[in-house]
């Protein structure tokens, strides 16, 4: 119960409501729309929390010999059918990647190493960095994404799924570096 009481309070501060649905399994799929306002920054993600088949395709996709056709076809989905919606009004950095501000889709990709990638695509542009995923001590039968206030001047996403989570730091472009 102590374990599951964290869980708990994380559905509840991550309720969903937006997004786009995949599959059966997820026609009823829950949404969510979120913003934050930091500094000069409005920043809103939107999602869909789907389950994936109740993680039984991802058990799938990271099976490294077996699982090709089950990454190819999430890979070839993930673009046409993005999970999620991301929007700044100030450039920020996500990791390694710089993100003008705009609108971005976000959609989840596998390596053939079984490394999950996120993906920001304006128009036909296409950042991808490799999720920074860590243990998780709660599976997630369902995608979560959190948007919450930074330390500092930025805000962050939590993002949990299965049995991993990761956490990203969006931090604002100095005006030197933007151009």
């Amino acid at each position: 119960m102590k374990k599951f009481l964290p869980f708990l309070l994380a559905m509840a501060l991550c309720t969903p409501a937006f997004a786009q649905k995949t599959g059966s399994v997820n026609q009823n799929a829950p949404t969510l729309e979120q913003s934050i306002t930091v500094g000069g920054a409005k920043m809103t993600l939107n999602y869909t929390s789907i389950t994936w088949a109740s993680g039984k395709r991802i058990g799938e996709a990271m099976d490294k010999e077996k699982g090709a056709n089950a990454r190819n076809g999430i890979n070839s989905l993930a673009p046409k059918k993005p999970l999620a919606a991301f929007s700044t009004t100030a450039p920020v950095k996500c990791g390694e990647l710089e993100l003008a501000a705009g609108e971005y889709k976000v959609y989840y990709t596998i390596t053939d190493d079984c490394e999950w990638q996120i993906n920001f695509q304006a128009a036909d542009k296409v950042q991808t960095m490799k999720l920074p995923l860590l243990d998780s001590p709660e599976e997630s039968k369902r995608l979560l994404m959190c948007l919450y206030a930074g330390e500092t001047e930025g805000a962050g996403v939590y993002v949990a799924f299965g049995k991993q989570m990761c956490m990203l730091d969006f931090e604002p472009v100095k005006a030197d570096k933007q151009g």
